[in-house]
């Protein structure tokens, strides 16, 4: 659907699939953005259409955290895959690190942006420096994924290689993890 929105239109494509990425669609921007880099979008095109439409959409997401409130969040978050337990600790973050959680969000892929766009309003942190620190936050991670998804299309076979490592890594990984014997247990 979106790669589709994206080779249709381009640049405003773009922006539209990130808008709503950033305020209230439940898809993965990571998605978005290497399916850009991978179907050829120009990288500036993906960073300055990107990062302007998901700052607007994270605007809409720090409108809701301000202006709706937590009840509205809490009754109507889970169509979106908000949690409470999500709005809960991104919220003790930015009661902790102030306007400098917004550029950490936006860097760190851990918590999706609406998650943080909405605790930002919450908080109350200004809205100006939310917007900057959104703006400047975004930029790299779009760049990133842009380049990756430009790089995958060129190194397929490498691109699935890695994954399937990954993918092995991962899994042993876990089963490690689920047979280790913790200490203080028999």
């Amino acid at each position: 659907m979106f790669a589709e929105l994206i080779s249709k239109h381009g640049d405003w494509g773009t922006f539209v699939a990130m808008f709503l990425e950033s305020s209230v669609i439940p898809i993965p921007s990571e998605a978005v953005i290497a399916g850009a880099g991978a179907i050829g979008v120009p990288l500036y095109s993906i960073v300055v259409f990107g990062a302007l439409g998901s700052t607007l959409g994270a605007m809409v997401g720090y409108a809701i955290g301000r202006y709706a409130g937590l009840p509205f969040v809490i009754k109507f978050g889970r169509y979106f895959f908000i949690k409470p337990h999500h709005i809960e600790r991104s919220e003790a973050f930015s009661r902790k690190y102030g306007v400098w959680s917004v550029l950490l969000g936006r860097l760190l892929p851990i918590i999706p942006f609406k998650v943080f766009s909405i605790a930002s309003g919450l908080t109350r942190i200004p809205f100006i420096p939310f917007v900057v620190c959104t703006m400047i936050g975004v930029v790299p991670r779009l760049y990133l994924l842009a380049v990756f998804g430009a790089l995958a299309v060129r190194y397929v076979k490498l691109v699935c290689v890695a994954a399937v490592i990954l993918a092995v890594c991962y899994g042993l990984f876990l089963w490690w993890k689920k047979r280790r014997v913790l200490p203080g247990r028999s």
